[in-house]
C-alpha cells in the first residue's frame, strides 16, 4: 500500500511538473502577439491618416483651382470688356478724323515738311511719313488699338490697384508668369511675380488684331460687279510658289487639288447654285461664272460622310474645314490670313504687317495682274521697303488708300484706275477697318484662360461676332 501511495505521489508530482512545463511553453508562444497586434493597427491607422491627409491635399487642390480659374477666366472676360471699350473710342476718332486731317498738315508745314506731287493728285510728304498718315477721305488714320496696351499692369497705375487684403497676404505666393509671348499659345506675361489686381492676385493682357486686314473669304460671291478684287486677292494668295507644296499630295479623302479648283470650291459653298463654277482672271464680267461639274460631287462620292455643300455664307474658320480641297496643312498655310467675320461689303484693309498679305494688296491695286514687274523681287522689295519706311517713325498711324496706291505707282506698276480717281469707295483696298479680333489672358495663380472675341462695330460696345472660352 505504501508502494503504491508512493507511486502516485511520485506520477502526481511529474504530472504537476509537466503542466508547469506546458504552461510555460504556452506563455512563451503567445509572447508576440500583443506585439504584432499593436504594429497592425498602427499601420491601418498610419494608412488611414496618409489617405485622408492625401484626399484632403487633392480636394483643397481642387478648390484652389477652381478658384483660380473662376478668377482667370473672369479676368480674361474683363481685357475683353476694356478692349471693346478701346474700340469705341477708336469709332468715335475714326469719325473725326476728317477734322484732325487739316491739323497734321498744318504741322507739317510748321516743320518744313514740304510736299512732293503725288503720282495720283494731292501732295506727299517729302520723308514719306507725314504724307501717309491720312486716311481715304484726307482724314488721321489713329489707330488706338496698336497704342493703348490693354494690360492688368496698366490699369492697375490708373487705377491705383489696393494692397492685398490680410486674407490675401495669407495666401502662398503665386508662380511667376510663363515665358512665352501671346502668338505662341503658351502664356502672355513677362516674367516676374503676379501682380495684386484689385484685392487678390492674378492679372490679363489683350491684344487686338485688325480681321479686314485678312482675305474675307465670304467676298468671293459678290458678283459681277465687285467679285474679280476678292478673287484675285484669293488667288494671288494661294498660288503663291511658295505654298506649291501644298497641292502636290493628295488629302487625306484622297483629292488632291490645284490653287484654282480650291478656290472654285469655296466659291461654291457659299453661292446659291447647285453647279460648279469655273474661273475668269480675266478682270471683267462675272469671276466664278457657271461651269458644267456637279459642286456636290466629292462630297457625295468620295468622303465618309455624305453631305452637301452650305449654299450660304461661312458663320466660322472651322467651317473650311469641310470644303473640298481644305486640308489640315492648307489651314495651317492660310488661317491666319483668312477671315470669314467682316461684313462682306467690307474691302480689304492694306495696313498689314504681314509680308504676304503686303504682297497681295501689291497686286491686288495693279492694273495688270500679269504685269512683268510684278514678278520681279528687286520691284516688290522696293515697294515694301518704302512702305515700311512710312510705317517706321510712327507706326500707329495706317497709310492711307491714296497714298499707298501712290507708291506702287512710283515704283513703275500702273494702279487701276478705280483707285486712282476714287481712292475712298473703289472696291478693291481701304485703310480703315471695323470688325477685330480680341484675344484675351487672365491668369490666375497656376490657371490661364484664354477668351477669344470678335467684334464688330455698333452705336454699344461693338456686336459680338464670335466668342470662345479655353
Amino acid at each position: 500500500m505504501s508502494a503504491l501511495s508512493a507511486l502516485w505521489r511520485r506520477q502526481s508530482k511529474d504530472t504537476r511538473r509537466g503542466g508547469k512545463a506546458r504552461a510555460r511553453r504556452r506563455a512563451r508562444d503567445h509572447r508576440g502577439i500583443a506585439l504584432i497586434m499593436v504594429v497592425s493597427s498602427i499601420a491601418i491607422l498610419t494608412a488611414v491618416a496618409v489617405d485622408f491627409s492625401f484626399n484632403a491635399d487633392v480636394d483643397l487642390q481642387l478648390a484652389t483651382n477652381a478658384r483660380d480659374e473662376l478668377r482667370a477666366e473672369y479676368l480674361a472676360r474683363s481685357a475683353v470688356n476694356v478692349s471693346r471699350l478701346l474700340l469705341r473710342f477708336q469709332r468715335q476718332l475714326d469719325g473725326q478724323s476728317a477734322m484732325l486731317g487739316p491739323l497734321l498738315n498744318g504741322l507739317q508745314g510748321i516743320l518744313g515738311g514740304g510736299g512732293a506731287p503725288s503720282t495720283i493728285g494731292g501732295t506727299m510728304g517729302s520723308g514719306g511719313v507725314m504724307g501717309s498718315a491720312g486716311g481715304a477721305g484726307g482724314g488721321l488714320n489713329i489707330r488706338l488699338w496698336d497704342i493703348v496696351p490693354v494690360d492688368c499692369s496698366l490699369f492697375g497705375m490708373l487705377l491705383g490697384a489696393a494692397e492685398p487684403s490680410s486674407e490675401m497676404a495669407a495666401i502662398p505666393e503665386a508662380p511667376a508668369f510663363g515665358e512665352e509671348d501671346l502668338s505662341s499659345g503658351k502664356g502672355a506675361f513677362s516674367k516676374g511675380k503676379l501682380e495684386s489686381f484689385g484685392d487678390f492676385s492674378g492679372c490679363f493682357h489683350a491684344e487686338i488684331s485688325d480681321e479686314e486686314q485678312k482675305i474675307n473669304v465670304n467676298r468671293l460671291n459678290l458678283g459681277a460687279l465687285t467679285g474679280s478684287g476678292p478673287m484675285l486677292q484669293a488667288l494671288t494668295m494661294f498660288a503663291d510658289p511658295r505654298f506649291e507644296f501644298l497641292y502636290e499630295k493628295p488629302d487625306a479623302n484622297n483629292v488632291k487639288m490645284t490653287p484654282q479648283e480650291v478656290l472654285i470650291a469655296l466659291h461654291d459653298w457659299i453661292d446659291e447654285r447647285d453647279s460648279q463654277a469655273s474661273l475668269n482672271i480675266t478682270g471683267t464680267g462675272d469671276p466664278f461664272p457657271d461651269g458644267f461639274g456637279d459642286e456636290n460631287h466629292n462630297y457625295s462620292s468620295r468622303y465618309p460622310h455624305k453631305y452637301r455643300s452650305k449654299n450660304a455664307l461661312f458663320d466660322s474658320l472651322d467651317e473650311l474645314y469641310q470644303v473640298d480641297g481644305v486640308s489640315d496643312l492648307f489651314m495651317a498655310a492660310f488661317r491666319d490670313r483668312l477671315t470669314v467675320y467682316p461684313d462682306f461689303n467690307r474691302k480689304l484693309n492694306i495696313n498689314t504687317n504681314d509680308p504676304l498679305q503686303q504682297i497681295v494688296d501689291i497686286m491686288s491695286v495693279a492694273a495688270n495682274p500679269n504685269d512683268p514687274k510684278l514678278r520681279n523681287p528687286a520691284v516688290i522689295q522696293s515697294i515694301l521697303q518704302e512702305i515700311n519706311l512710312s510705317k517706321m517713325m510712327m507706326p500707329f498711324i495706317g497709310m492711307s488708300a491714296s497714298n499707298y496706291a501712290g507708291i506702287i505707282e512710283r515704283n513703275g506698276i500702273q494702279v487701276r484706275p478705280e483707285i486712282k480717281t476714287n481712292a475712298a469707295n473703289n472696291n478693291f483696298i481701304t485703310d480703315k477697318s471695323e470688325t477685330f479680333t480680341i484675344k484675351a489672358v487672365g491668369q490666375a495663380g497656376k490657371v490661364e484662360k484664354t477668351v477669344t472675341a470678335v467684334v464688330r462695330y455698333n452705336e454699344g460696345l461693338g456686336k459680338l461676332l464670335y466668342y470662345r472660352i479655353e
